[in-house]
């Protein structure tokens, strides 16, 4: 054996390490650090993107929802995924006063049924008072509105969700079952730049947007932006592949 060739392959074992330590600071550079936001019942998804709630601004409309800003258009292979979200709301203060936990457990309807609105689409999902969430880039939204999502058909313990941009969609407290289960995985769309989250709301449950003013309680979510496994292990096979090319030149 080359006496040489213990110390050049410790040489290149060390060169192997920096360039797989210097390529997962390149591949985690845009990812977003975990982050909370609270999201108060009366918090209108439809509000997302806009300068004020869809309507009058009166306080059947809601407020506008909480939103986190990416900095950076997302490009392929990221997820959103939730840690934690807790918190109760309630739709029907005075009426019914049901509380109901983020995946819409309790409250005092048995599905939602929701129009699209300013740009942003309506829902359909079992329960109500759920917490959900819409993707959007940096231009307010408009007519015409994506697809409603529907849960019912869907269901709500989905492994993995597709959204597109201004699609609200069911997040609840982001598990496969209600405080249990795996963690959820929402594929961020190409282009998108912000995160809304809030609640569907309709008087009634059902049909246009509003009936906020009778709503009470928050949630609390924190989240974060993450590669797809996809990514990681074409980020691992490229990191593989310089590795090994390394050795090879080193030996």
């Amino acid at each position: 054996m080359n006496p040489g060739f213990p110390a050049a392959f410790a040489r290149g074992r060390r060169t192997i390490w920096r360039w797989a330590f210097l390529l997962a600071l390149f591949a985690g550079a845009p990812f977003a650090r975990a982050a909370t936001l609270d999201v108060p019942a009366t918090a209108n998804i439809f509000g997302a993107g806009h300068s004020m709630t869809p309507f009058t601004g009166g306080p059947d409309e809601g407020v506008l929802p909480p939103s986190y800003d990416f900095g950076f258009a997302a490009g392929s292979g990221l997820d959103l995924t939730f840690s934690s979200v807790t918190g109760t709301v309630i739709l029907d203060v005075g009426s019914g006063d049901n509380s109901n936990d983020p995946d819409g457990i309790g409250a005092g309807s048995s599905d939602t049924s929701v129009n699209s609105l300013g740009g942003i689409s309506g829902i359909v999902a079992p329960n109500a008072g759920f917490l959900v969430g819409v993707f959007e880039n940096d231009t307010e939204p408009a007519d015409p509105a994506p697809l409603r999502l529907n849960f019912i058909s869907i269901g709500t313990n989905f492994s993995d969700l597709s959204p597109t941009l201004n699609q609200v969609f069911f997040i609840g407290d982001g598990l496969t079952g209600d405080g249990s289960g795996a963690v959820q995985r929402f594929h961020v769309p190409i282009g998108a730049t912000r995160l809304f989250l809030g609640i569907a709301d309709a008087p009634g449950y059902h049909g246009d947007p509003g009936g906020y003013s009778d709503n009470s309680g928050q949630f609390s979510a924190t989240f974060a932006i993450v590669p797809e496994p996809s990514a990681i292990a074409l980020a691992l096979i490229g990191i593989s592949m310089v590795s090994l090319r390394l050795l090879i030149r080193r030996r």
